[in-house]
């Protein structure tokens, strides 16, 4: 009887292989959800400090900015009844534009004094975006489009087009503000008071 079980337990040693199969299939499970965790975690954008809605007007195509890159064009605006305005076909045609609202009354805004910069941009979702052209921590005016991501030109700061959202760089929360806006007859109008009422985020 001993010798019959010390010959079973012989020929099940004999019949090892290596690391039972559930084991490993365990192991690579959780080594890839660990990669995945980590991709995940530095991929995920954060939430932009918006204090108003933008608009949502959309021209009912999508646009796709990989592997371009695209300045500011200046393009001029008309102040009339309380409205800044600018042709929607600009902004179209020249993707991204910079124009400076000077306020007349000459109320001195902080950052930007009596002349305040906005842009604007078709989203690649087809969305209109308007927003103040700042960068308040690093105080910069100046943006271009890389792929599908606004960039500032001063800190290399990095939003997502459609939603601002930041991506990298030193001041994800603080994106050019987004602004809200009316389309009528082909013409992009900004309220004057949503302008005049702005100060920097905290």
């Amino acid at each position: 009887m001993v010798s019959r079980k010390k010959e079973e337990f012989l020929q099940g040693e004999s019949k090892y292989k290596g690391p039972n199969r559930v084991v490993i299939l365990l192991f690579v499970l959780v080594a890839v959800a660990g990669v995945a965790t980590f991709v995940l975690l530095n991929q995920s954008s954060v939430t932009a400090v918006q204090r108003w809605e933008g608009g949502n007007y959309n021209i009912g195509k999508s646009r796709d900015y990989d592997g371009r890159t695209i300045n500011m064009t200046t393009v001029a605006n008309s102040v009339e009844d309380g409205k800044i305005k600018f042709p929607l076909e600009e902004v179209i045609n020249k993707e991204l534009v910079y124009t400076v609202y000077k306020n007349k009354d000459g109320r001195e805004l902080p950052l930007v004094g009596t002349e305040t910069p906005l842009l604007a941009y078709i989203s690649p979702a087809g969305r209109l975006v308007t927003a103040l052209a700042i960068c308040e921590p690093c105080r910069s005016l100046s943006f271009h489009i890389e792929g599908n991501k606004l960039v500032c030109d001063t800190c290399g700061t990095r939003w997502l087009l459609n939603d601002l959202a930041g991506i990298s760089g030193g001041c994800t929360l603080y994106p050019p503000e987004e602004l809200p806006y009316q389309v009528e007859a082909g013409t992009v109008m900004i309220d004057e008071s949503v302008i005049l009422s702005w100060n920097p985020r905290e």
